[in-house]
């Protein structure tokens, strides 16, 4: 389990999207699952696996005023493919593809006060992830390419 601090979230799709949260908290738990497994026929105590993928699971923690609570809020209810982008040890950058597991849920019933705000991502992807520049990369949209403005 691993915790940084900041991350920003892509969404693509109609375009690319991006929401940034400088103070974030993210929490990194990595899981390797097996597509296949089996005991031995002959010997049950030896355990046969095969394919293996990786299902992590990653938890976000942000202090939000409401406006900034509505933004994250619309963001994640729209439709596209979203990642998640943030630090580890201070220079390696991962990104991660992820789908919402938990919409975050805005604890002041006025929603006049910051408040800490909690969403829950899973990642699911087999072999090494390679890093994706959003601000230069064009998406396919239906079916015409949309490349993104500067």
């Amino acid at each position: 389990m691993a915790y940084m601090i900041g991350f920003r979230m892509i969404r693509t799709g109609n375009g690319n999207s991006f929401y940034s949260c400088e103070n974030g908290q993210v929490e990194y738990v990595p899981k390797l699952k097996y597509r296949i497994e089996k005991k031995n026929a002959f010997d049950p105590t030896i355990l046969h696996q095969r394919e293996p993928y990786r299902e992590d699971t990653i938890n976000l923690e942000a202090i939000l005023y409401p406006e900034e609570y509505n933004a994250f809020l619309y963001f994640l209810t729209q439709e596209g493919r979203f990642y998640i982008e943030f630090t580890f040890y201070g220079t390696l950058v991962r990104q991660y593809p992820v789908i919402v597991t938990q919409l975050p849920k805005m604890p002041d019933d006025l929603h006049e006060d910051p408040e800490k705000v909690k969403v829950t991502l899973e990642s699911r992807y087999t072999g090494e992830l390679t890093f994706i520049n959003f601000e230069y990369i064009s998406t396919l949209d239906e079916n015409e390419t949309v490349f993104p403005t500067h």
